[in-house]
């Protein structure tokens, strides 16, 4: 549960704080928020959870997740509003308020595609696990992470 929550902490806080690129054959330079690094690793999390211990707990897992989200929002909003020391340098200050004011903005678009994203991930695998009775295990993976990535980039 610890590494799904710093993934998810990660993915959201630090990754989209970075634009990076890489060079693609045939394509060029694509360009992509460092955040997109460490948002598949939760789903890979979310797999393994939901097929070991069940949807029930992964669930749990899922809305943990989503509370330290939200309490890093909260944190973020109190830190940038808190009273600056004179002694700070000016540019210092608004380097800090323009990473982690972003935050709440951030966590509320990225929070909903999230949440429908791994829900609908972990209910796909759970099913599919049923209807292949537990065979297939890369299909079941695959085919839940395809439909989880879907409802989380169409939110």
């Amino acid at each position: 549960m610890a590494a799904f929550v710093a993934v998810i902490l990660c993915s959201n806080l630090i990754g989209v704080h970075k634009v990076s690129y890489v060079n693609l054959p045939f394509y060029g330079e694509y360009i992509f928020g460092a955040g997109v690094l460490f948002f598949p690793i939760s789903y890979l999390f979310g797999d393994i959870l939901t097929e070991v211990y069940g949807y029930a707990r992964s669930r749990r897992v899922i809305w943990a997740g989503f509370g330290a989200l939200i309490f890093a929002s909260l944190m973020a909003v109190t830190v940038t509003n808190l009273p600056v020391a004179r002694t700070m340098p000016p540019e210092y200050v608004e380097a800090v308020n323009m990473i982690f004011g972003q935050t709440p903005r951030i966590v509320a678009a990225s929070v909903l595609g999230f949440w429908a994203g791994e829900f609908v991930n972990s209910f796909v695998l759970a099913k599919m696990k049923l209807l292949t009775r537990g065979r297939f295990l890369w299909t079941r993976t695959i085919g839940s992470t395809i439909f989880g990535e879907m409802a989380d980039s169409l939110i």
